[in-house]
């Protein structure tokens, strides 16, 4: 069965120690996926803080309103959460080339 999905796509975890087997399953549903923890904060319609995390195709690093968007898709809650891991993320673009 194949289906088609739109990446970047945005999940949250109750424990960080819960992103090791996402990025398993999906490593083993398509090598080229990327999981990365870009953010910890409340969902909009409340509960406790998340973890929030980050799919995407590997060579293809969303740029912060990719992010955004998918965080808010999600329901991150902007209003009162802060991006701050996901700083690493960006940052990788800007990184000089290794020889």
């Amino acid at each position: 069965m194949q289906t088609p999905v739109e990446l970047p796509k945005a999940f949250s975890v109750r424990d960080d120690h819960e992103f090791y087997p996402i990025q398993h399953l999906l490593a083993r549903m398509n090598p080229d996926l990327r999981v990365v923890q870009v953010a910890t904060g409340r969902h909009v319609h409340g509960g406790p803080t998340v973890f929030w995390g980050l799919v995407y195709l590997d060579g293809k690093t969303p740029s912060r309103k990719d992010m955004e968007a998918a965080l808010n898709e999600a329901g991150f809650d902007f209003g009162h959460n802060v991006l701050i891991q996901a700083s690493e993320l960006w940052n990788r673009n800007s990184e000089p080339a290794k020889k």
